[in-house]
Protein backbone atom coordinates (compact mmCIF):
# COMPACT_ATOMS: atom_id res chain seq x y z
CA UNK A 1 0.00 0.00 0.00
CA UNK A 2 2.68 2.60 0.69
CA UNK A 3 4.64 1.60 -3.05
CA UNK A 4 1.22 2.54 -4.28
CA UNK A 5 0.45 5.48 -2.34
CA UNK A 6 4.16 6.41 -3.75
CA UNK A 7 3.20 5.46 -7.27
CA UNK A 8 5.84 2.89 -7.69
CA UNK A 9 3.61 0.20 -8.04
CA UNK A 10 0.00 -0.07 -9.85
CA UNK A 11 -3.51 -0.67 -8.67
CA UNK A 12 -3.54 -3.68 -10.26
CA UNK A 13 -0.54 -4.96 -8.66
CA UNK A 14 -1.45 -4.24 -5.41
CA UNK A 15 -5.33 -5.77 -5.56
CA UNK A 16 -3.03 -8.77 -6.69
CA UNK A 17 -0.67 -8.79 -3.92
CA UNK A 18 -3.89 -8.47 -1.68
CA UNK A 19 -5.35 -10.86 -2.81
CA UNK A 20 -2.62 -13.49 -2.65
CA UNK A 21 -2.46 -12.56 0.88
CA UNK A 22 -6.19 -13.05 1.49
CA UNK A 23 -6.27 -16.77 -0.25
CA UNK A 24 -3.13 -17.67 2.39
CA UNK A 25 -4.99 -16.17 5.73
CA UNK A 26 -7.72 -18.28 4.27
CA UNK A 27 -6.20 -21.96 3.72
CA UNK A 28 -4.20 -20.76 7.14
CA UNK A 29 -7.88 -21.09 8.68
CA UNK A 30 -9.11 -23.91 6.56
CA UNK A 31 -5.35 -26.18 7.98
CA UNK A 32 -6.43 -25.06 11.27
CA UNK A 33 -10.14 -26.20 11.33
CA UNK A 34 -11.85 -23.47 11.29
CA UNK A 35 -15.74 -23.76 11.23
CA UNK A 36 -16.39 -20.09 10.03
CA UNK A 37 -13.61 -17.93 7.90
CA UNK A 38 -12.58 -14.39 7.62
CA UNK A 39 -11.82 -13.33 3.87
CA UNK A 40 -9.00 -11.14 5.83
CA UNK A 41 -10.39 -7.56 4.84
CA UNK A 42 -7.24 -6.30 3.91
CA UNK A 43 -7.95 -3.33 1.54
CA UNK A 44 -9.08 -1.82 4.94
CA UNK A 45 -6.26 0.47 5.82
CA UNK A 46 -8.94 1.01 9.43
CA UNK A 47 -12.37 -0.13 10.37
CA UNK A 48 -13.49 3.41 8.77
CA UNK A 49 -12.37 4.09 6.18
CA UNK A 50 -14.05 2.04 3.22
CA UNK A 51 -17.18 4.12 4.52
CA UNK A 52 -14.93 7.77 5.01
CA UNK A 53 -13.82 7.29 1.17
CA UNK A 54 -16.62 6.32 -0.66
CA UNK A 55 -19.89 7.59 1.60
CA UNK A 56 -21.09 10.96 0.82
CA UNK A 57 -21.38 13.22 3.80
CA UNK A 58 -18.12 11.90 5.55
CA UNK A 59 -14.33 11.70 4.86
CA UNK A 60 -11.17 10.86 6.09
CA UNK A 61 -10.05 12.98 8.79
CA UNK A 62 -6.68 12.90 11.06
CA UNK A 63 -4.72 9.76 12.22
CA UNK A 64 -6.32 9.29 15.24
CA UNK A 65 -5.26 6.68 18.03
CA UNK A 66 -7.14 3.37 17.93
CA UNK A 67 -7.94 3.16 22.34
CA UNK A 68 -5.13 2.31 24.22
CA UNK A 69 -2.76 0.86 21.28
CA UNK A 70 0.01 1.91 19.46
CA UNK A 71 -2.25 2.29 16.07
CA UNK A 72 -4.23 4.37 14.29
CA UNK A 73 -7.14 5.19 11.61
CA UNK A 74 -8.30 8.14 10.41
CA UNK A 75 -10.87 9.38 11.90
CA UNK A 76 -14.18 10.40 9.94
CA UNK A 77 -15.38 13.74 9.57
CA UNK A 78 -19.28 13.84 9.20
CA UNK A 79 -19.69 17.17 6.93
CA UNK A 80 -23.18 16.49 5.88
CA UNK A 81 -26.12 14.09 5.53
CA UNK A 82 -24.79 10.45 4.74
CA UNK A 83 -25.75 9.51 1.62
CA UNK A 84 -25.60 5.65 0.43
CA UNK A 85 -25.52 6.02 -3.20
CA UNK A 86 -24.22 2.40 -4.53
CA UNK A 87 -22.58 -0.58 -2.85
CA UNK A 88 -18.94 -0.05 -1.22
CA UNK A 89 -17.74 -3.23 0.65
CA UNK A 90 -17.57 -5.52 -1.88
CA UNK A 91 -15.57 -3.41 -3.87
CA UNK A 92 -13.17 -3.75 -0.66
CA UNK A 93 -13.38 -7.20 -0.86
CA UNK A 94 -12.14 -10.69 -2.40
CA UNK A 95 -15.29 -12.82 -2.00
CA UNK A 96 -13.53 -15.29 -4.49
CA UNK A 97 -11.63 -16.52 -1.49
CA UNK A 98 -14.63 -17.40 0.19
CA UNK A 99 -16.75 -17.75 -2.49
CA UNK A 100 -17.96 -21.64 -1.19
CA UNK A 101 -17.44 -20.91 2.52
CA UNK A 102 -19.21 -19.79 5.75
CA UNK A 103 -18.14 -16.73 6.49
CA UNK A 104 -18.09 -13.83 8.78
CA UNK A 105 -17.10 -10.25 8.07
CA UNK A 106 -16.08 -7.65 10.58
CA UNK A 107 -17.56 -3.99 10.91
CA UNK A 108 -18.20 -1.34 12.94
CA UNK A 109 -21.11 -1.63 15.67
CA UNK A 110 -22.98 2.11 14.31
CA UNK A 111 -23.11 3.57 17.83
CA UNK A 112 -19.63 3.21 17.97
CA UNK A 113 -19.03 4.22 14.24
CA UNK A 114 -20.98 7.36 15.58
CA UNK A 115 -18.39 7.89 18.55
CA UNK A 116 -15.57 7.71 16.92
CA UNK A 117 -16.17 10.28 14.28
CA UNK A 118 -15.88 14.01 14.11
CA UNK A 119 -19.70 14.89 13.59
CA UNK A 120 -19.69 18.56 12.18
CA UNK A 121 -23.55 17.96 10.75
CA UNK A 122 -25.81 16.41 12.87
CA UNK A 123 -27.85 17.76 15.75
CA UNK A 124 -29.07 14.43 17.01
CA UNK A 125 -26.45 11.80 17.46
CA UNK A 126 -29.28 9.28 17.19
CA UNK A 127 -29.99 10.04 14.06
CA UNK A 128 -26.79 9.81 12.98
CA UNK A 129 -26.37 5.91 14.84
CA UNK A 130 -29.44 5.02 12.60
CA UNK A 131 -27.81 6.63 9.22
CA UNK A 132 -24.89 4.32 9.79
CA UNK A 133 -26.99 1.70 10.17
CA UNK A 134 -28.94 1.99 7.87
CA UNK A 135 -25.81 2.11 5.53
CA UNK A 136 -24.60 -1.56 7.14
CA UNK A 137 -28.08 -2.49 6.57
CA UNK A 138 -27.74 -2.45 2.70
CA UNK A 139 -24.01 -3.29 2.20
CA UNK A 140 -24.66 -6.72 4.74
CA UNK A 141 -28.11 -7.31 2.18
CA UNK A 142 -25.70 -6.76 -0.94
CA UNK A 143 -22.68 -9.02 0.28
CA UNK A 144 -25.19 -12.00 2.07
CA UNK A 145 -26.81 -11.97 -1.81
CA UNK A 146 -23.09 -12.48 -3.06
CA UNK A 147 -21.87 -15.10 -0.89
CA UNK A 148 -22.32 -17.01 1.79
CA UNK A 149 -21.80 -14.44 5.00
CA UNK A 150 -23.50 -16.59 7.75
CA UNK A 151 -22.34 -13.81 10.99
CA UNK A 152 -21.60 -10.10 10.40
CA UNK A 153 -19.03 -9.02 13.54
CA UNK A 154 -20.00 -5.42 15.03
CA UNK A 155 -17.17 -4.31 16.73
CA UNK A 156 -18.18 -2.16 20.13
CA UNK A 157 -15.15 -1.70 22.53
CA UNK A 158 -17.32 1.53 22.92
CA UNK A 159 -20.29 -0.55 24.57
CA UNK A 160 -18.03 -1.80 27.66
CA UNK A 161 -15.74 1.11 28.66
CA UNK A 162 -18.38 2.28 31.13
CA UNK A 163 -21.81 1.74 31.84
CA UNK A 164 -24.09 3.42 29.70
CA UNK A 165 -26.74 5.30 30.22
CA UNK A 166 -30.50 4.25 29.36
CA UNK A 167 -30.98 6.96 26.25
CA UNK A 168 -27.38 5.24 24.76
CA UNK A 169 -29.01 1.59 25.17
CA UNK A 170 -31.98 3.00 23.60
CA UNK A 171 -29.95 4.03 20.97
CA UNK A 172 -27.52 0.83 20.21
CA UNK A 173 -31.03 -1.26 20.17
CA UNK A 174 -31.93 0.39 17.40
CA UNK A 175 -28.99 0.68 15.73
CA UNK A 176 -29.00 -3.25 15.83
CA UNK A 177 -32.43 -3.64 14.90
CA UNK A 178 -32.47 -2.02 11.80
CA UNK A 179 -29.92 -3.72 10.77
CA UNK A 180 -31.59 -7.09 11.55
CA UNK A 181 -34.43 -5.95 9.15
CA UNK A 182 -32.26 -6.16 6.27
CA UNK A 183 -29.63 -8.72 7.08
CA UNK A 184 -30.74 -12.39 7.97
CA UNK A 185 -27.47 -13.76 9.02
CA UNK A 186 -26.62 -13.81 12.99
CA UNK A 187 -25.16 -10.37 14.39
CA UNK A 188 -22.43 -10.85 16.54
CA UNK A 189 -21.69 -7.71 18.60
CA UNK A 190 -18.32 -7.68 19.91
CA UNK A 191 -16.85 -5.55 22.99
CA UNK A 192 -13.04 -6.15 23.27
CA UNK A 193 -10.41 -4.28 24.96
CA UNK A 194 -12.76 -4.10 28.23
CA UNK A 195 -14.72 -5.74 30.96
CA UNK A 196 -18.03 -7.36 29.45
CA UNK A 197 -19.66 -6.72 32.96
CA UNK A 198 -19.74 -2.95 31.89
CA UNK A 199 -22.24 -3.64 29.46
CA UNK A 200 -24.51 -6.18 31.78
CA UNK A 201 -27.04 -6.75 31.95
CA UNK A 202 -28.54 -5.18 28.94
CA UNK A 203 -26.48 -6.00 26.63
CA UNK A 204 -28.59 -9.55 27.21
CA UNK A 205 -31.86 -7.67 25.65
CA UNK A 206 -29.68 -5.20 22.95
CA UNK A 207 -31.15 -7.88 20.01
CA UNK A 208 -27.82 -9.22 19.28
CA UNK A 209 -27.96 -12.94 18.50
CA UNK A 210 -23.97 -13.83 19.51
CA UNK A 211 -22.59 -11.68 22.61
CA UNK A 212 -18.85 -11.18 22.13
CA UNK A 213 -16.28 -10.67 25.27
CA UNK A 214 -12.77 -10.26 25.71
CA UNK A 215 -11.94 -12.57 28.13
CA UNK A 216 -8.07 -11.07 28.88
CA UNK A 217 -10.30 -8.40 29.99
CA UNK A 218 -13.86 -9.30 31.78
CA UNK A 219 -13.58 -10.87 35.06
CA UNK A 220 -15.70 -13.77 34.51
CA UNK A 221 -17.11 -13.92 37.88
CA UNK A 222 -18.16 -10.65 37.88
CA UNK A 223 -20.68 -12.15 35.07
CA UNK A 224 -22.03 -15.34 37.10
CA UNK A 225 -25.21 -13.29 38.48
CA UNK A 226 -26.37 -12.76 35.19
CA UNK A 227 -28.52 -15.67 32.78
CA UNK A 228 -26.99 -16.13 29.16
CA UNK A 229 -29.90 -16.90 26.96
CA UNK A 230 -28.10 -16.84 24.05
CA UNK A 231 -24.44 -17.78 22.50
CA UNK A 232 -21.42 -16.35 23.32
CA UNK A 233 -18.45 -15.21 21.65
CA UNK A 234 -15.55 -15.84 23.58
CA UNK A 235 -11.95 -14.05 22.89
CA UNK A 236 -9.28 -16.65 24.68
CA UNK A 237 -6.69 -15.38 22.17
CA UNK A 238 -4.61 -12.74 23.66
CA UNK A 239 -5.15 -10.57 20.08
CA UNK A 240 -2.33 -7.88 21.67
CA UNK A 241 0.48 -9.83 23.74
CA UNK A 242 2.64 -12.14 21.11
CA UNK A 243 2.93 -14.81 24.36
CA UNK A 244 0.94 -17.62 21.96
CA UNK A 245 -0.76 -19.62 24.70
CA UNK A 246 -0.73 -23.16 25.07
CA UNK A 247 -3.29 -25.54 24.02
CA UNK A 248 -4.60 -26.12 27.48
CA UNK A 249 -4.63 -22.78 28.84
CA UNK A 250 -7.04 -22.14 25.93
CA UNK A 251 -8.89 -25.17 26.50
CA UNK A 252 -9.55 -24.04 30.33
CA UNK A 253 -10.49 -20.74 30.05
CA UNK A 254 -13.17 -21.71 27.58
CA UNK A 255 -14.60 -24.27 30.27
CA UNK A 256 -13.95 -22.26 33.01
CA UNK A 257 -16.54 -19.54 30.77
CA UNK A 258 -18.81 -22.01 30.25
CA UNK A 259 -18.79 -23.63 33.95
CA UNK A 260 -19.77 -20.01 35.17
CA UNK A 261 -22.33 -18.84 32.35
CA UNK A 262 -23.55 -22.38 31.03
CA UNK A 263 -24.86 -20.20 28.14
CA UNK A 264 -26.55 -22.30 24.96
CA UNK A 265 -23.52 -21.81 22.99
CA UNK A 266 -20.09 -20.85 22.94
CA UNK A 267 -17.71 -19.56 20.15
CA UNK A 268 -14.13 -19.21 20.64
CA UNK A 269 -11.27 -16.75 18.66
CA UNK A 270 -9.48 -14.44 19.19
CA UNK A 271 -9.95 -11.12 21.67
CA UNK A 272 -9.59 -8.54 18.92
CA UNK A 273 -8.64 -8.48 15.67
CA UNK A 274 -4.81 -10.25 15.35
CA UNK A 275 -2.85 -7.04 13.07
CA UNK A 276 -1.63 -6.03 16.32
CA UNK A 277 0.51 -9.04 16.34
CA UNK A 278 3.84 -10.26 13.97
CA UNK A 279 2.22 -12.60 10.72
CA UNK A 280 3.85 -15.80 12.48
CA UNK A 281 2.72 -15.08 15.89
CA UNK A 282 -1.27 -14.28 14.56
CA UNK A 283 -0.81 -18.16 12.54
CA UNK A 284 0.64 -20.06 15.72
CA UNK A 285 -2.27 -18.68 17.43
CA UNK A 286 -5.11 -19.33 14.72
CA UNK A 287 -3.47 -22.78 14.75
CA UNK A 288 -3.57 -23.51 18.38
CA UNK A 289 -7.47 -21.91 18.63
CA UNK A 290 -8.29 -24.69 16.08
CA UNK A 291 -6.69 -27.49 17.66
CA UNK A 292 -7.98 -26.11 21.56
CA UNK A 293 -11.74 -26.06 19.45
CA UNK A 294 -11.15 -29.76 18.48
CA UNK A 295 -10.93 -30.77 22.56
CA UNK A 296 -13.60 -29.09 23.01
CA UNK A 297 -15.87 -30.48 20.98
CA UNK A 298 -14.24 -33.83 22.65
CA UNK A 299 -15.13 -33.48 25.89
Amino acid sequence: MRKHSRGEITKQELLSAAQKECREIAEIQKKAGMTLLIEGQLLWHDHFRPFSETIQGMEPGPLTRWFDNNMFYKKPIIVNELVWENPVLINYLFLDVVRNEQWKIILPEPFTFASMCDNRYYVSFEELVLDIAEIIARELSIIRSNSQLSIAQLSAPILAQRKMDEDSVEIVRQGIELIKKSFDGEILLHTFFNDFSNAAPWILDSGADILGMDLTATDIERLAEHDFDRPIFAGIVDSRNSYVEPIEELVNTAEALLEVLEPPAIHIGPSADLDFLPRQIADKKVMNLGIAYRKLVST
